[in-house]
């Protein structure tokens, strides 16, 4: 019997008949895989705990039959706090989302798990207030998921000096195509749709996400009015940059409160 035990997240699962769900996990160093757990959709089920979405989990897959089936599963962390609003729910699906669409290649970089894992972290202890705060404090977290997820992807953008002339003067845009700052000197040179208004605060910010480890890069403070912009711009790069669209981000940004 071919036996593989990893531990990773549980990214999503569909229902395959009355009992049973075919799951896609994240791995380190394996990447997405795909595995079936029979009779799973029972409360009583000894992995049900272990099989919830989001859930950081150790998994004992049996490969010996082709498709991957679980034989086991012990929970690492749960991220419980996920499921205090509706809000986090949603961003956490969306982050899901992202990662199962992404390019194999990326999927085994083991520091990018660790920052998803991260990620899920930081977001179960937001608190849950209700307020404007809360709303920055999400859409913060999502700028920054989604900016270091383009840059893991090869496509980092240059926020010091102009895409078409270098200089480092007066860069009031962001090409959203390219992916770089563009001065005022340079604005008509470039296709106008896909020219972001792009404030000193704003530059910084993602400058500094795109270039901070993974650990640091949560660890800083912005208006919400400059995350407000970077979330903006940051979404429509990588959908630009990754041809990537999900259901989850637009019911996530139907809820949260502008």
């Amino acid at each position: 019997m071919s036996v593989t035990k990893a531990k990773g997240i549980v990214l999503k699962y569909c229902n395959m008949n009355d009992n049973d769900r075919l799951f896609t996990l994240f791995c380190p160093g394996i990447g997405k895989v795909s595995a079936l757990s029979k009779g799973i959709r029972s409360h009583k089920h000894k992995d049900f705990a272990a099989l919830q979405p989001f859930c950081y989990s150790e998994f004992v897959i049996d490969t010996s039959r082709g498709l991957g089936y679980i034989s086991s599963a012990q929970v690492l962390e749960s991220f419980y706090d996920l499921r205090s609003s509706v809000e986090k729910m949603s961003l956490a699906s969306y982050i899901s989302d992202l990662v199962s669409g992404l390019a194999d290649e990326i999927m085994y970089d083991d520091d990018f798990f660790r920052f998803t894992l991260n990620t899920l972290y930081v977001l179960s202890k937001t608190p849950d207030s209700g307020s404007a705060g809360f709303t920055a404090e999400l859409l913060k977290l999502k700028a920054i998921y989604e900016l270091k997820t383009v840059c893991v992807a090869g496509y980092m953008p240059d926020m010091n000096t102009c895409f078409y002339c270098q200089s480092s003067k007066e860069l009031k845009y962001f090409d959203v195509w390219e992916g770089g700052a563009v001065c005022e000197d340079c604005w008509d040179k470039g296709t106008p749709s896909e020219l972001e208004k792009l404030s000193c605060g704003a530059r910084s910010m993602i400058d500094f996400i795109c270039k901070a480890d993974y650990k640091s890069v949560f660890k800083f403070n912005a208006s919400p009015e400059t995350v407000d912009e970077v979330n903006r711009i940051g979404e429509i790069y990588l959908i630009n940059k990754l041809e990537f669209v999900s259901a989850q981000l637009e019911y996530f940004k139907s809820i949260i409160t502008p």
